[in-house]
């Protein structure tokens, strides 16, 4: 049986100081250091944890700010961070593409063929999706009442 996930008693203590923060607050590492009483950087494993439970049960969206802390996010800053997080995506699936391309198609089996393909088909779907102009596409082709699109119309919208 695969045990139940306990959050450690620093992770416990940073997400009650993660509770208090309002939007758009920056909690500085040094301040989040002195609630653990060691320090804290953006890749602590307590502090993901605590940020990561703040999402999901709080419901509360925080971005690191290189070299300063972890900022509460408004609802606006989380919009624009996907901007953020589609580039990124989008450069991860071009330079998949790039190194897939450079296997030797003739020499692979029939079935690593078919997963080649498969994957650059994919990836290079990705990439060409995750680019602006896309996105600018499907956010003229939607509604503002509409919060998402069912993946069956964003792939119909796309083949326009």
């Amino acid at each position: 049986m695969k045990p139940i996930f306990q959050m450690s008693a620093d992770a416990r203590l940073l997400l009650g100081r993660l509770e208090k923060a309002s939007v758009g607050e920056l909690l500085a590492y040094d301040e989040l250091s002195a609630v653990i009483s060691r320090p804290v950087g953006g890749a602590f494993g307590p502090l993901r944890t605590a940020l990561r439970r703040m999402l999901r049960d709080h419901d509360a969206v925080f971005a690191c700010v290189t070299g300063k802390g972890v900022k509460r996010l408004s609802d606006a800053e989380i919009v624009d961070e996907g901007v953020q997080a589609m580039d990124k995506v989008r450069r991860r699936a071009q330079r998949s593409v790039e190194r897939q391309m450079k296997a030797d198609f003739s020499k692979l089996d029939r079935e690593r063929q078919a997963r080649f393909s498969a994957q650059v088909s994919v990836m290079g779907t990705i990439a060409f999706m995750a680019r602006g102009s896309s996105v600018e596409k499907l956010a003229k082709a939607t509604t503002p009442d509409r919060k998402e699109l069912p993946v069956a119309e964003t792939l119909k919208l796309f083949a326009k």
